[in-house]
């Protein structure tokens, strides 16, 4: 390795640590928070006022509903808890639902996972400051502990603002800890996980308000809190979210279903092409996902570009065989009916109305910077930001996985690099460049005519 090399890697080495060096005294910084946060709610001297069959319950249903997390797209998740523990707020006040979340967590996290300290610890804390936030602002807005009187407009506006309050802290912990961990910039990341986050943790408020008011309640419905009346008050709050966590988990379910579907699909076309090689679609559709998770775009913008890039040589079946066996060859002089493929395939894509998105990506793929390209000549930032990813992509993979001969990795950047401004988005280019520089490819650019593989 030369010294530039050298140095190039003693750089990336460097960030690495420097980025993990930060995370490491944020996670222990919240961890701090969450201590003082668990001795003040003691000192309150709110937690000797509960009463055992409320401990228990409160602390019960928290961590059951706790082991029940719904992964969210691009790091991160959410736990059904969040109704428990928002209802604990409302009824019991911020200092024992603390404690409540605190042993619901170091049970779910450290003894039912078997996660590490450090992990199950900062889980916990930033919960804990989270409640102790939300439970202030509540107070201060105008809402009483123990006490919910929808009725009143300050006390469903102290309600609402306790609700916002968490489901931003909570959410914002995480996904300060993901752009630390992944890098970015930490507004994107921040705002990308409270968008998704908001339909969900809107749902397990509503349910955690349900259970305050039951619980408000409960003298009218099970007499005095028992055991009995603990387990009867426990399943109205368990089934609602328990079905609610299978309705997202399920949801989950069949975005990987649709994605092993349209990987085979894609496989089932790259089938037709006479010598091709299998793996192709999946090769652009994983550098391109690559890239757009570097540029921080939206999760689902970022699965649509990588089902457009399982698909994007689609509207190929409509294609001769023998005029996509052809290698080496320059898209100028390619045959009409090779040129209408990003169309067709858009067109097949179209009517699948998930694929939407992906269907736009497939019809400009092919479209070039310079507005050059088919099949409607768009240009520069006309074209989708997807559509210029997968062109980019499918160049690199082309010219370094099916093209004969292949390309060295170094080899195809520098080819990609003269086509920058013309072809590509120089933007992307140098995106692409920085992703492949750490992963080790150097930056040696080959002299030479720009070609690339008709696929």
């Amino acid at each position: 390795m030369g010294a530039r090399g050298r140095l190039g890697a003693r750089k990336r080495r460097s960030e690495a640590g420097g980025a993990r060096g930060l995370l490491g005294w944020y996670v222990w910084g919240v961890m701090g928070a969450g201590a003082v946060a668990l001795v003040w709610a003691l000192r309150a001297g709110e937690l000797a006022e509960v009463g055992v069959w409320e401990l228990v319950l409160f602390v019960g249903l928290a961590g059951v509903l706790d082991v029940m997390v719904v992964p969210m797209a691009g790091g991160g998740g959410v736990a059904a808890s969040f109704a428990v523990l928002f209802a604990g707020l409302l009824v019991l006040g911020p200092g024992p639902t603390a404690w409540v979340a605190a042993l619901a967590g170091l049970w779910s996290e450290g003894v039912v996972r078997r996660r590490p300290a450090v992990r199950t610890g900062f889980n916990v804390s930033h919960s804990v400051v989270s409640l102790v936030a939300a439970g202030w602002v509540y107070g201060a807005v105008g809402g009483r502990y123990g006490r919910v009187e929808l009725g009143q407009w300050e006390a469903g506006l102290a309600v609402v603002a306790a609700a916002v309050v968490l489901w931003v802290l909570e959410t914002g912990w995480v996904a300060v800890a993901v752009g630390l961990e992944r890098g970015g910039r930490m507004w994107r990341r921040v705002a990308g996980a409270l968008v998704p986050m908001l339909t969900l943790d809107g749902a397990l408020a509503s349910v955690g308000l349900l259970l305050a008011l039951l619980y408000q309640s409960r003298q009218e419905l099970v007499g005095q809190l028992s055991w009995q009346g603990s387990l009867f008050l426990g399943a109205v709050v368990v089934v609602p979210c328990a079905l609610l966590y299978y309705a997202y988990r399920l949801q989950g379910h069949l975005q990987e279903v649709y994605g092993q579907s349209l990987r085979t699909l894609g496989a089932l076309v790259e089938a037709k092409v006479e010598g091709g090689r299998a793996g192709h679609g999946e090769r652009v559709a994983k550098l391109a996902a690559e890239l757009a998770e570097r540029l921080e775009l939206p999760p689902e913008q970022v699965r649509q570009i990588r089902y457009a890039g399982y698909l994007h040589d689609i509207g190929k079946v409509g294609v001769p065989t023998a005029l996509l066996s052809r290698r080496g060859r320059r898209y100028r002089g390619e045959p009409e009916a090779v040129r209408l493929h990003p169309q067709v395939g858009a067109e097949i894509l179209g009517p699948i109305r998930f694929l939407a998105p992906a269907a736009e990506m497939v019809r400009a793929h092919h479209e070039r910077w310079d507005g050059l390209g088919y099949p409607e000549g768009m240009k520069q930032e006309q074209i989708p930001t997807g559509a210029r990813l997968l062109a980019l992509a499918n160049a690199y993979v082309g010219m370094t996985y099916s093209a004969l001969p292949r390309l060295s990795p170094t080899q195809a950047i520098g080819r990609l690099r003269q086509a920058s401004g013309s072809r590509f988005d120089p933007r992307l280019v140098v995106v692409l460049a920085s992703v492949l520089k750490r992963s080790g490819v150097g930056e040696a650019e080959p002299r030479g005519a720009v070609e690339f593989a008709i696929r």
